[in-house]
């Protein structure tokens, strides 16, 4: 008879196959001349949903999984919550990463929508045209922005795992994740070909792109060992910081296409809605798989408690 696999074995089985699914998503956005002219319509309707999945990833799974890892401590939960959307904001204004609407085929919406997009400052295609390394600045930033979420995925499996999550482990995370990456990978693409990037150049950045967010969940790993019996809250510091990360990205970059694109306003805050309930249905399914691991725990007997 085959051994029952154990909880932190099967989220560790979750964690390998979201790195992968991750890297294949954020090698396809990069690489599909498809995904670069979807259009603007489909790009900000797909950003709204993205938007929607983060905020809510953020708000009902990292953050109550920090609190939770943090001793219930809502002051430092909090502090990591605010740290984490700054450090975002400061990554966000040097590189300009999220510039989303440069993956779009287009430099503007087409309409004429009485408002002004300038407050992005976002960086248009047509300006990378000042050198053949211009796209190196997005991708840094956004290379330094896979890093966090490689260890937000890793942090988030490692908290799920601990309490039953078995192989729903830190599964609204890697959600809010493999959405976001073809776009990120998309625009590095688009800065690149821009600047005049040969095939074989882009397909190396690509990949490379592609593997950022595995080893950011393997620098992480491979970092708790140096804690020893602080790793609690180092998880909890990372799940708290990557919520704020999340939340700064979806208020400063994603929500504010469905306030300023009035003549799309019900469809992107419909899909803004899709996103927030997805988000909030894995966590009721998270919920429930912890349970039922409790559960079983419990008619195992005493025998079965760790210490």
């Amino acid at each position: 008879m085959l051994a029952a696999i154990s909880p932190e074995s099967a989220a560790f089985g979750s964690l390998a196959i979201y790195l992968a699914l991750i890297a294949a998503a954020a090698y396809a956005g990069g690489s599909s001349i498809t995904f670069l002219s979807l259009g603007h319509r489909r790009m900000q309707v797909l950003l709204s949903l993205t938007g929607g999945v983060m905020l809510g990833v953020g708000l009902l799974h990292l953050l109550p999984h920090a609190y939770l890892e943090l001793s219930r401590k809502i002051d430092i939960t909090m502090a990591w919550v605010l740290a984490g959307f700054f450090l975002m904001f400061l990554l966000e204004r040097a590189f300009h990463g999220h510039a989303h609407h440069a993956t779009d085929g287009s430099h503007g919406c087409g309409h004429d929508h009485h408002h002004d997009h300038s407050h992005a400052q976002p960086l248009p295609a047509s300006s990378s045209r000042s050198g053949p390394w211009a796209w190196c600045g997005a991708f840094a930033g956004l290379a330094l922005h896979s890093l966090a979420d490689g260890a937000a995925l890793a942090a988030s499996v490692g908290a799920d795992g601990s309490h039953g999550g078995g192989l729903l482990a830190g599964f609204a995370t890697f959600l809010a994740i493999v959405l976001h990456k073809p776009f990120d990978s998309g625009i590095i693409a688009t800065l690149m070909i821009d600047a005049g990037a040969s095939a074989g150049t882009r397909r190396r950045v690509n990949v490379l792109y592609a593997l950022v967010v595995p080893l950011g969940a393997m620098l992480f790993l491979g970092s708790l060992r140096l804690f020893g019996g602080n790793q609690g809250a180092i998880l909890g510091a990372a799940l708290a910081m990557a919520a704020g990360a999340f939340i700064c990205i979806a208020a400063a970059d994603l929500l504010p296409e469905v306030e300023f694109h009035s003549h799309d306003r019900l469809l992107l805050t419909a899909s803004l809605t899709i996103g927030i309930a997805i988000a909030w249905g894995i966590t009721v399914m998270e919920q429930s798989s912890h349970s039922h691991a409790i559960h079983a725990i419990h008619a195992s007997g005493p025998a079965e408690h760790g210490p």
